[in-house]
């Protein structure tokens, strides 16, 4: 298990507390082949869904719903916009990852190239870079071409400062760690590897790194039919 030890306050600390004791994934990845992601695996969900279910949803505040990021569609937006009539499918992460970022994006875009072009169409997957001085928007646009191929609905990146970024993910209990440059010259970031799913701002259902797309894809279709 990977050790991660932040401060936190108030709500924030409390979500990722309960977001932790579900025994969500931490990823130590490393640009230089470092660790690969420590995985604790938790019970499994008599909801229906394949993914976890929260016995209290995320809610996304009104300053993570506001906070402007750059986005790779151009311009800016917000999560709050990404998320209207859609379901947001949130994963902070980074391009320079060798092990569970990649693998998160690819099965989420093979589970939605399983689904009919109307659950596409009511899909966003927004990408937040947790290494935004190396990944610009022209960089995790490439990137993410990787794995949206085909789909109605491009992958988004979003980057912004750092500082931001680090508090929209702590109040969704994503923990994040500045990036660290080792010894050989590699930069590693360590990061929360859930997924999570909001509809119409709370997210009751995540997903743990190494979901297989099947699952996804049966949890996006029951989640899309929520969307108002």
């Amino acid at each position: 298990m990977v050790n991660f030890r932040r401060r936190a306050a108030g709500r924030a600390s409390a979500v990722v507390a309960a977001v932790l004791a579900l025994g969500v994934s931490l990823a130590a990845c490393s640009s230089g082949g470092g660790s690969s992601p420590a995985t604790v695996n938790a019970p499994t969900s008599s909801s229906g869904y394949r993914g976890d279910l929260l016995d209290k949803p995320i809610t996304l505040s009104v300053t993570a719903r506001n906070a402007v990021f750059h986005s790779t569609a151009g311009g800016t937006t917000t999560l709050g916009k990404l998320q209207q009539g859609r379901l947001l499918v949130l994963y902070f992460g980074y391009t320079n990852c060798p092990d569970v970022c990649p693998t998160t994006m690819a099965d989420l875009g093979n589970a939605l190239r399983k689904l009919p072009s109307l659950t596409q169409a009511h899909t966003q997957v927004a990408f937040v870079t947790s290494d935004p001085a190396r990944d610009t928007t022209a960089r995790m646009k490439t990137w993410l071409s990787n794995f949206d191929s085909g789909l109605l609905l491009p992958f988004v990146g979003l980057t912004a400062s750092i500082k931001q970024i680090d508090s929209v993910a702590k109040s969704v209990g994503v923990p994040l760690s500045p990036p660290v440059v080792e010894k050989n010259g590699s930069v590693s970031v360590e990061h929360g590897a859930q997924t999570l799913a909001f509809v119409d701002g709370r997210a009751s259902v995540l997903w743990l790194a190494g979901t297989t797309p099947a699952d996804y894809a049966h949890d996006i279709g029951r989640l899309v039919d929520q969307v108002k």
